[in-house]
């Protein structure tokens, strides 16, 4: 039976804004980071010989789907990062076929405010977002690729334009 599999990547906003200091304001040219701003993880029981980091190993079969997610570690308050592009070692993509982004409706309960103790809480309504793709074909040598997203202060003003290139691995299951 094919699974969906949720990768989580939270970037290091604060520290990329405070310690690269030109940043690129050109999509078609984001700054590279280090592997030190970034965390990657999914559920436990799909990591392989792995932590959380900017490179995960994973299982995963034909016909299962990856979804990546990303966040700031601020889960957005002070930075809010946003994929924008990938490009893949796979081009012929026979590993994985190309991501796409996919907008769907969501919400989320958020607490009454002044109410503690108690499980009393409203609903809130927004649109999410995710990158997915169609795992074609497991293979122990891995995909090395580029995402590249946007960091944005808490006025929605454009800190830069970045990118890094993890390693994932895709084991069978």
């Amino acid at each position: 039976m094919a699974k969906t599999i949720n990768v989580l990547i939270a970037f290091d906003a604060s520290s990329i804004k405070r310690d690269i200091s030109n940043p690129s304001k050109n999509p078609d040219q984001p700054t590279s980071v280090g592997s030190q701003y970034i965390y990657m993880t999914t559920r436990h029981d799909h990591v392989v010989n792995s932590s959380s980091g900017a490179n995960l190993d994973f299982e995963a079969n034909p016909g299962d789907t990856i979804r990546w997610r990303e966040t700031t570690l601020s889960l957005n308050a002070d930075y809010s990062a946003l994929l924008y592009a990938y490009v893949s070692s796979d081009p012929d993509h026979k590993l994985l076929e190309d991501p796409r982004v996919s907008i769907v409706e969501g919400s989320f309960p958020i607490p009454k405010e002044g109410v503690g103790g108690k499980p009393d809480y409203d609903r809130q309504s927004y649109n999410d977002h995710f990158w997915t793709a169609l795992v074609k074909k497991s293979d122990a040598s891995g995909i090395t690729y580029h995402f590249s997203f946007q960091i944005h202060d808490d006025e929605g003003n454009l800190v830069g334009y970045f990118k890094w290139d993890p390693h994932i691995t895709i084991k069978p299951r």
